[in-house]
């Protein structure tokens, strides 16, 4: 279950690292008032009662930092998490040197990919000399320590955020494979004179929505004009041929569903770009699909035909 975490204010995150750490160290968790926190936004002094098992618990001074983003898709790979990092090891540096820190618990709402996260992780290890560290990322907060708690949703009210972003990947797979198939035998050659020529006269109407919708100059001419306009006529082809007429119905009734939710959840994402890149990550999620770039160009094209988004 993901709850929405990007939409907790800085100070609320570090409060909910710190109660989440009240169950695995003890209730000795002291919270820090915001401000300079000279990288401590909470700190434990003891045995933990069970982390990160209770059979073999840290023990000695514990240090808890909370690093909050409202970028629903970032990512411990990202640079500037990374860069946050590098303040955060000068910081590990001189409290280790002041004997203030054994073990140091770092909270973020990051997505942490194993190879990426697993490499900052051991970048802490080596440049500290600290071997008790962690990084919770955003996985292990929902699955391990947010979900199994009812208190903790209750008392943060994460069930108001958590309308998830749900659709029927699936189906959009379905189409892609579909239409990745049939693209040698598609006609497009009149269609595609008409359809150039249509969008032409749809150019104004097309930049108001952008600016509706709050999609970017450049990632509509760099990215829908440039990439994906292209293969517009070549998806209309395929959704007007008669032995795709279930797939047809099927591509209509999805992005019904992406409107939806699109509409609701839209204040999660600055850019309407990032609600494409979003849906496009959760289509993947990491799994090889083949012909994955149509994802996009499937999205543009609803887009396009205003099927999601603000006309």
């Amino acid at each position: 279950m993901d709850y929405r975490l990007e939409l907790l204010e800085d100070s609320v995150f570090e409060k909910l690292a710190n109660r989440i750490c009240q169950d695995l160290l003890g209730m000795g968790v002291i919270s820090f008032a915001q401000g300079k926190d000279g990288g401590r936004d909470g700190k434990f002094h003891g045995v933990a009662s069970c982390f990160p098992s209770t059979n073999e618990p840290w023990k000695g001074k514990f240090i808890v930092q909370a690093k909050h983003t409202s970028n629903v898709i970032a990512s411990c790979a990202d640079k500037d998490f990374s860069s946050i990092i590098d303040l955060e090891i000068k910081k590990i540096k001189k409290l280790k040197e002041n004997n203030e820190l054994d073990c140091y618990v770092l909270f973020t709402n990051r997505k942490y990919s194993g190879i990426s996260g697993e490499d900052i992780l051991k970048k802490i290890k080596k440049e500290t000399g600290l071997e008790n560290v962690i990084i919770i990322g955003k996985e292990s907060l929902n699955d391990l320590y947010i979900n199994p708690n009812k208190t903790i949703i209750k008392e943060f009210g994460l069930d108001l955020h958590h309308i998830p972003f749900d659709f029927s990947e699936n189906e959009i797979k379905e189409i892609i494979g579909a239409f990745r198939g049939q693209l040698g035998s598609l006609s497009i050659e009149l269609i595609a004179e008409v359809e150039k020529i249509k969008f032409d006269l749809d150019r104004i109407k097309i930049e108001e929505k952008n600016k509706k919708n709050t999609l970017s100059q450049s990632y509509f001419e760099n990215e829908i004009l440039a990439h994906s306009l292209q293969d517009f006529e070549k998806i209309q082809s395929f959704l007007s041929d008669v032995r795709n007429e279930d797939l047809k119905e099927q591509y209509f009734d999805i992005a019904a569903e992406l409107r939806n939710v699109i509409q609701i959840k839209r204040d999660n994402f600055a850019d309407f770009e990032q609600v494409f890149v979003f849906i496009y990550k959760k289509i993947c999620d990491g799994q090889s699909i083949k012909g994955k770039r149509h994802i996009y160009t499937l999205l543009h094209y609803m887009y396009y035909e205003c099927l999601i988004g603000i006309k």
